[in-house]
């Protein structure tokens, strides 16, 4: 995946060996277990207030029409994403699949989250739900509440419209 990386100060990390190597300053780290097994793209919190490394994809790897996208139809994606929480004791893989209209922002913010970053994608279109999860690439995907925007374009709301109650207000960048 193509995408910018920046991290204020050096970051540790164990090696495809399982050792310890510390990456420098803007240097992104895939992290192992000490076993050598792949763990994945590290993010983790910084010294200073929010997150220490950040990221954004560049919109040229994705599909045209879900970037440029004149109506709603046209930009709605599927995102699937699998990681490590940070902080997870077990190192259980979660899988979750997203819907959004706004594909960038949605993975830019998956990506700034603290763990093991394994697998992120995006497919046009809403990948069909079968009753809580999708199925892709022979594997099953947590689906998280459908997103919509308010008819005002003020907030997000979980679906149906029966139970909607706002998740992010106007003016953030996910939509």
């Amino acid at each position: 995946m193509a995408f910018d990386f920046s991290r204020s100060e050096a970051g540790a990390y164990l090696d495809a060996s399982g050792a310890q190597q510390a990456a420098a300053v803007n240097v992104p780290r895939f992290d192992h277990s000490a076993e050598g097994v792949p763990l994945g793209f590290l993010v983790t919190p910084g010294s200073d207030l929010g997150r220490q490394d950040r990221t954004s994809i560049d919109p040229l790897i994705l599909p045209e029409a879900l970037v440029e996208g004149t109506s709603a139809d046209e930009r709605e994606a599927t995102v699937f994403h699998s990681f490590i929480p940070a902080g997870s004791t077990t190192g259980v893989i979660e899988r979750r699949a997203l819907y959004t209209r706004s594909a960038k922002a949605l993975i830019d913010q998956l990506i700034g989250q603290s763990g093991h970053h394994l697998e992120l994608g995006v497919l046009s279109g809403f990948r069909e739900n079968l009753g809580g999860y999708v199925r892709f690439r022979g594997e099953i995907w947590n689906l998280t509440g459908l997103l919509t925007e308010k008819a005002n374009g003020a907030a997000l709301v979980n679906t149906p419209a029966d139970d909607a109650k706002p998740i992010i207000v106007a003016g953030a960048e996910v939509v």
